[in-house]
């Protein structure tokens, strides 16, 4: 038995499911559990250890990475809810698909891998639209707001992060046949993602526009106008045709002026300024170390009920800070932050040729850090997933791209 396991060939293996990961990611929660946990045995099976230490320990990504995750474990020391605090740390676990990518997959697979990507989000869609226009029902989404399988916050990232990947596609692809087929297949999502009621990953594919413009044409005033046009165009037919984005824009905006006006926090949005508000004597406390994971809600609702009782109607649905900077200075102070942000510089920072790979480098991490104001994204499933799957392709390019 032991020599059939030595002649199984696990290397081929991986990247076949590396594939079926990345067109699992966006549609099945079940899915990402069971290939992050095959991935991970396979890895193990496959050995060559030493190979993939050397390549591990080199990576200033993983470096950075791993002083995060240990940083929240050394934090569970002046937490005085250590087991909530564990438990809260055990979903990292989630990013032990990117080691795999990095370190085992074929170059050749990494294409095949993202295309898997974009066709899982196709089929996400087809899903959305089929629920927008009443054609069947699917779990909790709603003709609302059809967001078939994540959090509708998560699924706008999605579906952002998909169509600036189709349109860097559009802008660089000269056989006319693919440009269609991107064109089409980006008209789809970008219309999907105003459909849904995650407006942070609208305005995340603004401002990634805009970061793809710049990096695609050489004139810069020429990307600059091709951004304005191609945001007013999208966002004007949103606002005229979809009836959830104009509505979520005017209650967004209701949401603000109640807020400055009437001192009314029970929103949406209001709960967001509360969060900044309650928040900033926690940092200001506690501003090296912060409080402790779990301990940091624990102090906010105190401090919400002491000094600020106008704005307790929102606590009863604020888990979290609902912001992944705060969240992170309230849990582990301006060392677990700056971890944080080191590990978006070094992805940042890491050096690849060829230029669909660096488009993808800088819109994942515009898109990723916009969404970090208003969600607390690096603990949800399927955004943990997100990106072990994408840092894990950015590692894995820029290692076949100086291989010999």
């Amino acid at each position: 038995m032991i020599a059939n396991m030595k002649q199984i060939n696990y290397s081929q293996y991986i990247n076949y499911l590396i594939v079926a990961y990345a067109f699992i990611l966006p549609l099945s929660r079940a899915g990402v559990v069971f290939f992050s946990a095959l991935l991970t045995l396979l890895w193990i099976l496959e050995g060559d250890f030493k190979k993939k230490y050397l390549l591990l320990s080199q990576s200033q990504i993983i470096q950075v990475l791993l002083a995060f995750i240990l940083f929240n474990l050394f934090s569970v020391l002046w937490s005085d809810y250590m087991l909530e605090a564990l438990e809260y740390i055990k979903k990292y676990w989630y990013f032990l698909p990117l080691f795999v990518i990095f370190t085992s997959i074929q170059k050749e697979y990494i294409t095949k891998a993202l295309s898997a990507f974009i066709f899982g989000m196709f089929i996400s869609e087809v899903i959305a639209y089929g629920v927008f226009f009443e054609l069947w029902q699917f779990d909790n989404a709603t003709p609302e707001n059809p967001s078939p399988f994540m959090h509708h916050i998560e699924y706008s990232i999605f579906l952002a992060f998909t169509a600036l990947v189709l349109l860097g596609r559009i802008f660089n692809e000269d056989n006319i046949k693919y440009t269609l087929i991107y064109i089409f297949f980006f008209a789809t999502v970008s219309g999907n993602l105003f459909l849904t009621a995650g407006r942070t990953g609208q305005v995340a594919f603004i401002l990634g526009l805009f970061v793809l413009s710049m990096l695609s044409f050489k004139n810069k005033l020429k990307a600059f106008f091709v951004s304005i046009i191609l945001s007013a165009l999208v966002l004007g037919i949103a606002f005229n045709l979809s009836a959830t984005f104009y509505d979520r824009i005017m209650t967004g905006k209701n949401s603000l002026i109640n807020v400055v006006e009437k001192e009314d926090y029970c929103s949406s949005w209001g709960s967001r300024v509360a969060v900044w508000i309650v928040s900033k004597d926690i940092m200001i406390e506690n501003p090296i170390l912060g409080v402790g994971i779990s301990d940091n809600m624990t102090e906010f609702h105190n401090l919400m009920s002491d000094k600020h009782p106008k704005m307790e109607c929102v606590q009863g649905y604020l888990m979290h800070m609902h912001n992944q900077y705060i969240q992170t200075f309230t849990q582990l102070g301006i060392i677990g932050l700056v971890l944080l942000l080191g590990i978006f510089y070094r992805i940042l920072k890491l050096p690849l040729k060829e230029m669909e790979y660096r488009n993808i480098q800088y819109i994942y991490v515009t898109v990723v850090l916009f969404a970090f104001v208003s969600e607390v994204l690096y603990h949800r499933q399927f955004s943990m997933a997100l990106f072990a799957l994408i840092v894990g392709f950015l590692l894995a390019q820029n290692r076949a791209e100086n291989e010999v």
